[in-house]
């Protein structure tokens, strides 16, 4: 039987994970074939043994086979006898063969009881045999010692099968493949007869991952840098990155002094625990940060900008151009350690040297259009301050440029010319194309779940076409914006050719299905059961698909939402919604049933426009706390008719909007633009029972702030009657709560109707919420985070807004008539202030916060604390 095998280093044991790459050594205990070893300069004598010289690390095997002949014949070079004469000879009792064994010693081998003459090493083997084994078919392949790892894993890593013939240097190659899969610490071929047979030896598995002596920083947050996972394979150099990333974990938190140290403890057959013992030390605190030699910068602002730098990084003066010291020089911080290892002194010296302006900028190289061209790319100016980071920028937007023009490895490198007597920089960028390039192949990795339709679809570069680096910025912001993954990265490698390159696709996925089931209080529900499925990402197609039911002292809600944002994988947008809702409204109730169906389009890259019909059966009814019928309300102006206020009935509506959404994110947007308009019409021509039309939008923006998010909203909405019955209380608006005017009382911004409840007969009127059919909302609040590895931000808020009444029959002169609120001015607007704590749990978005009312109204209370699921605006 012939065995092709892998060697491993000396010394090295079968579990170390040595990743051998040298050559094969063919041996045969049968002598059935025969090779020469050329040993040349490398073979030394010694007494007793002969050992290869260490720096060979290997016996390189030629493919040259020599005739079989005596050993005296084969080293004088002369020629052998006939083949059965080299049979007999080979094969006579008491002739020994050529073995290969490890002697202990690194990258040594030693080769017993073979002569050697001069520089040549000769195996005498049967050529005769050798050509008869080498011409075989294979007719099948078998993997021998694999107990965790699939068998169709190894074939599929082999390019040896069934039906070939037998190729030494293929089942090298495949040897090679096998070994690289990392799981094995043996690889071996054997073949017998037609039967090629590759044995491997497993690596051990992960049966735990300890962490001992970690008393500063919690597990999970040492959890999150190592890169190991129960079930695995041991993987010596993962385990090796994750040792230095929990001490760099500790030394980024102040802890110096912090050793980590590494075990591998045998469990059951198989199978290891992995032990990484932390002895942390004390915390090492600075003390002092001290500044020489800054003259123009106080120490107080240097220490300013070193506070929201990495640490280490001195780029603000350096590189950022924040200061403008073009000749500024900083000696490498001087470290002075208290005695009792816990507190260090840093000592910076600066020499700011003079501040200096640009001089003449120009372009030049392997231009491609006019030089004015170029120039009106470039932001710095002749005779301005010289600023480091403007150049910076002003290369990369001459080499974005050309990479969108194809030209992928463009580079434009700014040239400085120093004139030190005048204090001046002159700049030259240097244009260098390269060769125009077209993408060959995107791949896409890391979406288990996501189809990768789902992904290219978002893609703003394609197969074929040229490159291009906006549009690969493009690419990647868009697949963030999706909401299902936790990170996007986007990467280019060379392509197959030179004028061709690939683009590889890596995003880390995020769990995008919630479901949550319970009971709950909020301030504006009280007691609250509800129940939720929501899948974002609808069996990894991009689709979405939820399901809700709530139900509480105000509100009943059932409902079902479904959108498919690239509907029969087309273009348009298409989305469905049925519910049946009933909430209290104090004295009164609405109940509606109903649904929707909407179809979009895109009609420019970030612009989208919808159409939406909506059919809903709407009613009131007396409130959940058994208020007599609303009809019957009492006034005291008997003239006003108010009873067109509670009419119900069909509503059946055609809206058409526009949406321009910039977010990086659409479910936890941090940066961009979302702006919507929208009109409604609701008429004869819709066969709707109520006549009205409706029209307004929002605008928000959202802006990192360092470790801070700003987010802006504004909103208008209006709603006319076209019958001239006026707005149905059910269409109308009423603010105050959690969703909007935060701090008030839900629902209780905007004009009121006083009234008197059946039965009160005599007693004094209340004011009953009608609401208006103007809204004015704005909303402005600054989340930052608190812990984030678990996902919790505390917010701070500041709210404006309030409801108006523009009809003349309801409301219009606050003084004399039924109203207490009309359309008063600005100065009428409702503001409110507050903080809040925010959670990402796993069952949603869970938000807590308070509102301080400035403009509360005589009769009116604080809302006080408020509790909802979902998010923010």
């Amino acid at each position: 039987m012939h065995q092709l095998r892998r060697y491993r280093p000396i010394g090295a044991s079968a579990r170390s994970g040595f990743d051998d790459t040298r050559r094969p050594v063919l041996t045969d205990n049968l002598c059935t074939a025969a090779w020469a070893v050329d040993l040349t300069g490398h073979a030394h004598h010694r007494t007793g043994s002969r050992t290869l010289d260490p720096t060979v690390g290997a016996l390189e095997v030629h493919a040259r086979i020599v005739p079989c002949a005596d050993r005296e014949a084969t080293a004088r070079g002369g020629a052998g006898s006939d083949s059965t004469t080299l049979l007999h000879r080979a094969l006579r009792p008491g002739r020994r063969t050529a073995r290969i064994h490890d002697t202990g010693a690194p990258y040594a081998h030693r080769v017993e009881e073979l002569d050697v003459k001069r520089s040549w090493l000769v195996v005498v083997i049967c050529l005769w045999s050798a050509r008869i084994a080498l011409a075989q078919d294979i007719e099948r392949v078998e993997v021998r010692g694999n107990h965790h790892v699939d068998v169709e894993t190894i074939r599929a890593a082999v390019a040896t099968k069934a039906g070939q013939t037998l190729d030494p240097g293929r089942l090298r190659s495949d040897l090679r493949a096998i070994w690289r899969l990392g799981m094995f610490s043996d690889v071996r071929a054997a073949t017998e007869g037609d039967v090629v047979t590759f044995e491997v030896v497993e690596r051990p598995t992960i049966r735990k991952i300890l962490v001992a002596g970690n008393h500063e920083l919690a597990l999970d947050k040492i959890d999150e840098v190592i890169e190991l996972t129960r079930g695995a394979v041991v993987d010596e150099a993962a385990i090796r990155r994750s040792r230095d990333r929990i001490a760099d974990l500790y030394l980024a938190q102040g802890f110096l002094f912090a050793t980590v140290d590494i075990a591998q403890l045998p469990a059951d057959s198989g199978e290891v625990d992995v032990q990484f013992t932390v002895d942390e030390h004390a915390k090492v605190t600075v003390s002092d940060i001290a500044f020489t030699g800054n003259r123009a910068i106080a120490s107080d602002e240097l220490r300013r900008h070193m506070s929201t730098s990495p640490p280490g990084a001195l780029s603000f003066v350096t590189s950022s151009g924040v200061f403008r010291f073009a000749a500024v020089k900083i000696a490498p911080p001087a470290l002075q350690l208290s005695h009792d290892r816990k507190r260090m002194m840093v000592r910076i010296a600066i020499e700011e040297g003079p501040r200096f302006d640009y001089g003449a900028i120009d372009v030049k190289g392997d231009l491609l259009g006019t030089r004015a061209q170029h120039l009106a790319l470039i932001r710095s100016r002749p005779g301005a301050r010289f600023v480091r980071s403007m150049v910076e920028a002003d290369r990369r937007a001459l080499e974005v440029h050309y990479q969108d023009l194809g030209f992928a490895n463009a580079s434009a490198a700014p040239r400085p010319r120093v004139d030190d007597t005048h204090h001046r920089i002159a700049i030259d960028f240097e244009i260098v194309r390269g060769q125009r390039v077209s993408v060959e192949r995107v791949s896409i990795r890391g979406n288990s779940k996501t189809d990768d339709k789902v992904i290219r679809r978002e893609l703003r570069i394609a197969e074929g076409e040229l490159f291009s680096a906006t549009k690969l910025a493009q690419s990647r912001q868009r697949v963030m914006a999706l909401g299902y993954f936790d990170g996007v990265a986007i990467a280019t490698r060379r392509g197959s050719s030179d004028d061709t390159i690939g683009v590889e696709v890596e995003v880390r996925e995020r769990s995008t299905s919630t479901f949550q089931a319970g009971v709950g209080f909020s301030s504006t529900e009280s007691f609250l059961v509800q129940g939720q499925v929501a899948m974002e990402n609808l069996l990894g197609r991009g689709q979405s698909l939820s399901g809700q039911v709530q139900l509480s002292s105000v509100r009943r809600l059932f409902a079902l939402h479904f959108v498919d944002p690239y509907f029969l994988d087309s273009r348009w947008t298409f989305g469905a919604e049925l519910y049946n809702q009933t909430r209290s409204l104090g004295a009164y109730a609405r109940t509606s049933t109903g649904g929707s169906l909407m179809l979009g389009y895109p009609l420019a890259d970030r612009l989208h426009g919808f159409l939406t019909y909506r059919l809903e059966d709407v009613g009131i009814t007396s409130g959940f706390d058994g208020f007599a019928g609303l009809a019957a309300t009492a006034s005291p102006l008997p003239a006003l008719d108010t009873a067109d206020l509670f009419r119900g009935g069909w509503t059946s509506s055609i809206r058409g909007s526009l949406a321009y959404d910039t977010r990086d994110n659409r479910l936890l947007p941090t940066s961009g633009e979302y702006a919507t308009a929208y009109a409604e019409y609701a008429g004869r021509l819709t066969g709707s029972g109520n006549e009205l039309v409706r029209y307004g939008g929002f605008a928000r923006h959202y802006q990192h702030l360092g470790p801070f998010v700003l987010r802006l909203n504004a909103e208008l909405g209006v709603t006319q009657s076209l019958g001239g019955r006026g707005v149905p209380l059910t269409e109308r608006y009423l603010l105050g709560g959690i969703s909007d005017i935060r701090g008030y009382e839900p629902r209780s911004l905007g004009p009121h109707l006083w009234s008197q409840h059946a039965g009160d007969v005599g007693q004094p009127l209340d004011p009953l919420a009608i609401g208006g059919n103007l809204e004015v909302i704005g909303n402005a609040e600054l989340e930052f985070p608190l812990v984030k590895s678990i996902g919790v931000s505390g917010v701070v808020f500041f709210d404006v807004g309030n409801a108006y009444n523009l009809e003349s029959r309801f409301c219009s002169r606050p003084g004399s008539d039924a109203c207490t609120g009309g359309l008063d001015a600005v100065g009428s607007l409702r503001r409110s202030v507050g903080v809040g704590v925010r959670w990402q749990s796993p069952i949603g978005p869970l938000r807590f916060e308070w509102g301080v009312p400035l403009d509360l109204k005589p009769g009116e209370k604080p809302d006080g604390l408020e509790f909802s699921i979902g998010g923010s605006f």
